[in-house]
Formats: C-alpha cells, sequence, structure tokens
C-alpha cells in the first residue's frame, strides 16, 4: 500500500510515517512538504490513499500557511484521481463552509466489499492514532483484495498494480479468488483483455471484456458508446458495458463489458488457420456496420489533415525525403463520402463464436470519418500490426508494396488473398475511388511512428497513394 502524506510540520509527518510503517502488510509512504510538492507527486505517482493537512504553505519551507493550499491538494485530487480515498486534517476554527465543501464528495466502493466509502473523509489533527486506525483498517482489506490471483496468458503481456487492482475490484463482488487474462490487442495504451472470473474451485463464473485506460480515454468511450453504438448496432455484435470501475484505482477507469455469448477467437486465429472462413466475416462485419453506412453524408478534407490524424508532423517530417514529393499531395482538397467509423478496427478487434461470428469491441476511436477507413485498417493490419500472424512473412516484397492498388501484381505470394480482397472490394463499395488514396496514404505512413513495423512496405504502399491521386 502507498501513501501520501502532504504536511509541512516534520514532527508531525515523521511521526505518522513511522506509525505506517510499522503496519502489517508494510505501508509505503512519500511526504510532500507544501501544496505544490503535493500536486506534483499526485501527478507523478499512484497512490492508494492520500493525508493530508488542511493548512499548508504552497512551497516546501514556505511559513505562510492556509487552507486554501490545502483545499487546492484536495482539487487535484478530485481532478486527477477522483477514485482515491483522502483523509484531511483539520485544525480548530475550520469554518464549516470548508468542512461542508470537504465533507461533500462521492461515496465508492473502492475495495470490494459492498459496502461505500467515502473519498474525502476530515478528522481533527491532534487524533494521529485515529488516523493510523483507519489506514491499518483500509490496509487489512486492501490485503485482503490483493490476494486474489491473477493469472496472465499471452507473451509479452504485463499489467501494472492499477490494472491488476481493476480486475481485482471486478472479482471480488463475485467472489472471485482468481482471474485468468489475456491480451485482445490495442496500440493506445488502454490495455483491453479478456478476463475470466473463478471461484474457489477453480470453476468459471462470467467471461467479460475489459478496457483499463486514463479516465478521459474511458469517459471517450462511454460517449462513443451511448452516441454511436449503442443506439444504432445490432444487440449481440459488441460487447454491453455492465460496469464502470471508477474508484480505487488511482488516475484510471476501467469498463467492464460482457457478452451475449462466449468468443473464443480473434479475427487473426481465424485467418491464421482459414482465409476462406474470413471472407464471410468480413461480410458479417459489413452487416454490422450498415446502420452507419446508411447514414453517409459528404465532406471535403485535406489529405494533409487525413493524414496529421494519423501521425504527428514532428514524427512524420524525417520520412518525407523517402517519400518523394508529398507537398503538393498533401494540399489536395477532396469531398468524400463519410460516415461513422470503428477507427481501429483490426484483428484482434473482431471477435469471433465457434459458429463464426464476429462481434466488435473497442469504440475508443469512434467518430465521423472517410466511409473507407475500417475496410483499408482492417486489410493493413494483416501487415502491420504487431500480433498479427503473418508478422516475419515474406509477403508482400517491397516491390508489390508499391503496387498496393494493383490486386493482381499485389497479392501473389498473399496467404489470405481472398480476405485481402473481400476487404477491398468494402473499401471501394464504401466510398468513391478517389477516396482510396489519401486514406491508404494516412493509414500507411501512420505505421512509420511505430518501431516494430515494416517501414520499407509502409513507406512503398504511401508512395503508390501519391502515384495513384497525381
Amino acid at each position: 500500500m502507498r501513501v501520501l502524506i502532504v504536511e509541512d510540520e516534520n514532527h508531525a509527518a515523521t511521526e505518522l510515517q513511522r506509525s505506517l510503517s510499522g503496519l502489517i502488510p508494510s505501508v509505503d509512504t512519500v511526504i510532500a512538504g507544501s501544496r505544490s510538492s503535493g500536486i506534483e507527486a499526485l501527478q507523478r505517482e499512484e497512490f492508494d490513499f492520500i493525508i493530508c493537512d488542511l493548512r499548508l504553505p504552497p512551497h516546501d519551507g514556505g511559513l505562510d500557511t492556509a487552507e486554501a493550499h490545502g483545499l487546492a491538494v484536495h482539487a487535484e485530487v478530485r481532478t486527477v484521481c477522483p477514485g482515491t480515498p483522502c483523509l484531511f486534517f483539520t485544525g480548530f476554527g475550520t469554518s464549516q463552509p470548508v468542512l461542508d465543501q470537504l465533507s461533500s464528495g462521492p461515496t465508492h466502493d473502492i475495495l470490494g466489499t459492498g459496502e461505500k466509502y467515502g473519498m474525502t473523509q476530515l478528522l481533527p489533527k491532534d487524533r494521529l492514532m485515529a488516523c493510523v486506525e483507519r489506514i491499518e483498517s483500509f490496509n487489512t482489506e486492501l490485503a485482503t483484495l490483493d490476494a486474489i490471483k491473477i493469472d496472465l496468458t499471452g507473451n509479452k503481456f504485463n499489467l501494472d498494480h492499477i490494472e491488476q487492482r481493476a480486475l481485482r475490484l471486478l472479482a471480488r463482488p463475485l467472489e472471485g479468488t482468481n482471474i485468468e487474462a489475456s491480451p485482445l490487442g490495442g496500440l493506445s495504451g488502454a490495455q483491453t483483455l479478456r478476463a475470466i472470473v473463478k471461484n474457489d474451485q477453480g470453476q468459471p463464473v462470467p467471461t467479460y471484456f475489459v478496457k483499463i485506460g486514463s479516465r478521459t480515454n474511458m469517459e471517450k468511450e462511454r460517449q462513443n458508446n451511448d452516441l454511436h453504438v449503442n443506439p444504432l448496432l445490432r444487440m449481440g455484435s459488441f460487447p454491453s458495458v455492465v460496469r464502470v470501475i471508477e474508484a480505487g484505482i488511482g488516475t484510471k477507469e476501467a469498463l467492464v463489458c460482457q457478452f451475449a455469448h462466449e468468443y473464443t477467437e480473434s479475427l487473426f486465429d481465424v485467418l491464421a488457420r482459414s482465409d476462406s472462413a474470413a471472407i464471410a466475416i468480413v461480410q458479417a462485419l459489413r452487416s454490422i456496420f450498415a446502420p452507419w453506412a446508411k447514414l453517409a453524408e459528404k465532406e471535403v478534407f485535406r489529405v494533409r489533415e487525413l493524414r496529421a490524424q494519423r501521425i504527428d508532423d514532428s514524427v512524420f517530417q524525417p520520412y518525407r525525403e523517402a517519400l518523394g514529393p508529398t507537398e503538393r499531395f498533401e494540399e489536395i482538397e477532396q469531398e468524400m463520402e463519410t460516415s461513422c467509423q470503428h477507427g481501429d478496427l483490426h484483428g484482434l478487434n473482431v471477435l469471433c463464436d465457434t459458429s463464426g461470428n464476429p462481434a466488435v469491441i473497442d469504440f475508443g476511436n469512434v467518430g465521423r470519418a472517410p466511409s473507407c477507413i475500417d475496410p483499408i485498417v482492417l486489410e493493413l493490419s494483416v501487415l502491420f500490426h504487431k500480433d498479427s500472424p503473418f508478422q516475419g512473412n515474406s509477403w508482400p516484397t517491397n516491390a508489390q508494396s508499391e503496387a498496393w492498388f494493383d490486386l493482381e501484381e499485389y497479392l501473389p505470394g498473399c496467404p489470405v488473398p481472398n480476405f485481402i480482397r473481400k476487404c477491398r472490394e468494402w473499401a471501394n463499395e464504401a466510398g468513391r475511388p478517389a477516396d482510396l488514396s489519401p486514406v491508404v496514404y494516412a493509414e500507411a505512413v501512420r505505421q512509420l511512428k511505430y518501431e516494430d513495423t515494416n517501414h520499407d512496405r509502409a513507406l512503398g504502399i504511401a508512395r503508390a497513394a501519391i502515384r495513384i491521386a497525381t
């Protein structure tokens, strides 16, 4: 357990630190002596509990203590990590409006016990032992929570202690004692995974799809679900959000979703086994997204804008010379068919049941965009996604990458030619032929920001997009 102590009086801080260090399990403490150092610590590290004196100086070593500085720390906690409990020491004469402000925070089940815990608690400063007792009780419950075992399966798959805490908070109310977690991909910085909760007999309870990320990104995903997914797409073609874990996991938030039935494979798994089976999945995806396609509109885009959405200028600049003249191409303005798009439709974001029926996950990038983006991203994920089963394949050669728009030259040696043709058919029918080159260019150069992608192939496909447009 990690505790931040924000206290300017050295003797009080060290006494509290000494008392907490004797608790079992051990408590790791960080001391900050002012408003500024307390806020810096909150922005730099994750904590399980925060103890703060209400009267603080603005900077370390300052003498002008005031309640305003303690309130500033409180405001930062509520902004940066609102699901982290904090205890404020109050002194004699603290005004009722200040007490009311500190006491008005929410309550959450942050330990998975079913009991609500006040996010902000108040305690007179002379009651140090009462503070230690509260931390001791919290520490004991936290140790019980952290005893839930997590088995991670998958190559190079790791969860930090906050992400593991999120899974334990999922399992504890279900009386789960073990969680089997496996990755479902994602390059956004969020953890996207399948979690199977098991009881003490080792029997599975339910299986969940869990996404853990920053509060801002998870809020965006929830908004996307409410605006674009739940009202329009067919129920059962995506997981339903059954729980949001927003407390007890620091600066992060977790979306817990459940499918109507079991999905055991990703589209990448299907592709590794059967090119022909993947054709039906692509067709089913078109059916899933048909309600979005029906709301298509026309919109004018500049190629530069599309590219900048995928890779920043600062990252892209070193590759311009290898692409040849890009300025004229990037200044092209073009009216394009647009509709709501998934935005990250790679092979791990499509899950399949035993009958080959697909479901789509991970809606963090949903929004209006050129209508051919999803099939192009899906096709190119075979080449560039780090978990594609065809990483390291000799196809396509550099010459074939340069011929991306000519399937008869591009496909010889391809391990999944029928899948590629079906994706290309979808892309061509989703927008006008001229729409493809700007989107292919933007998606190809996007790969240049990833160290583990084949940059020669990406550059070749991008050059092909420039040539066909100019």
